[in-house]
């Protein structure tokens, strides 16, 4: 393949939702999260954890899964109930640490991984 057709830096993960503003508010609220860009109301570009996410107008779900690191895995899932977000289910355990998956309004599933922690450490 010549360089000139390979893929370079990542630039954004796409998130479909069908309401673009509720989206940017959980992104923004929830999340932490920066717009960097917006053409609303199909699409707007938040800064999550210094990687882009791409909120774009259209039926949620079936795209990438994005994961982002935590200090605390336990801390963020009570950050979460307390803003009543959907958690499918426990935490489970990754080399080296542990995920807890959640989904955001749209039903899209995202992730948060703590590492140096195990399981047993949560209680």
């Amino acid at each position: 393949m010549a360089d000139e057709a390979r893929p370079g830096l990542l630039d954004h993960l796409l998130v479909r939702g069908p309401d673009v503003a509720v989206l940017v508010s959980f992104y923004r609220e929830v999340l932490g999260g920066t717009v960097v860009e917006e053409d609303r109301p199909h699409w707007v570009r938040v800064r999550v954890a210094d990687i882009d996410l791409g909120l774009h107008a259209g039926e949620a779900g079936g795209g990438a899964q994005p994961r982002f690191r935590v200090q605390s895995v336990s801390a963020f899932r009570t950050h979460l109930e307390s803003h009543g977000v959907t958690i499918p289910e426990g935490y489970h355990a990754v080399p080296g640490g542990v995920e807890l998956d959640f989904f955001d309004p749209a039903g899209n599933r995202l992730g948060v991984v703590q590492y140096g922690v195990a399981l047993a450490d949560l209680g």
